[in-house]
């Protein structure tokens, strides 16, 4: 028997719980919203009331930046290696004959010649023209002569 396309509890519960997450998003946005002067005032660490507080932040901050220059360091070690590790387990040559067998090869093969074809005969009339022109010139100087006024 098919299965009927209708609500089920399920449904009603997912609602309740997409309520209250939708309320309780409401909520800590008017919360933070209010607190938003006190805490950015109190986050600040110049505004700390302890020296050993912002001692502690520094040398947080500074095991930070270490984590992330590590961090780089071993990505740019690593990566390679993964990189080189999947290229070994891949079949380029069945990846090559899969790009060979979707590219209409003879058709760029056609259209590539067509155009060199076209450029080709385009440069030919080109220097006919500038050979007819030059025998022209020639002709004229040869065959009709100077006048002298």
């Amino acid at each position: 028997m098919a299965q009927e396309n209708r609500p089920v509890a399920a449904d009603a519960a997912l609602a309740i719980a997409v309520l209250g997450v939708r309320t309780g998003l409401r909520a800590a946005g008017a919360v933070a919203d209010v607190v938003a002067p006190v805490t950015s005032f109190v986050l600040r660490p110049e505004n700390w009331p302890s020296k050993r507080l912002r001692d502690l932040a520094e040398t947080g901050y500074q095991q930070r930046q270490r984590a992330i220059a590590e961090a780089a360091r071993l990505y740019r070690k690593v990566v390679p290696l993964v990189v080189t590790d999947l290229l070994d387990q891949l079949d380029l040559t069945a990846v090559a004959n899969s790009v060979i067998r979707d590219v209409d090869l003879p058709e760029i093969i056609r259209a590539s010649t067509g155009s060199v074809a076209a450029e080709t005969v385009r440069d030919v009339r080109v220097g006919a023209i500038h050979a007819d022109q030059v025998v022209s010139r020639l002709a004229d100087r040869v065959l009709r002569p100077r006048r002298n006024p």
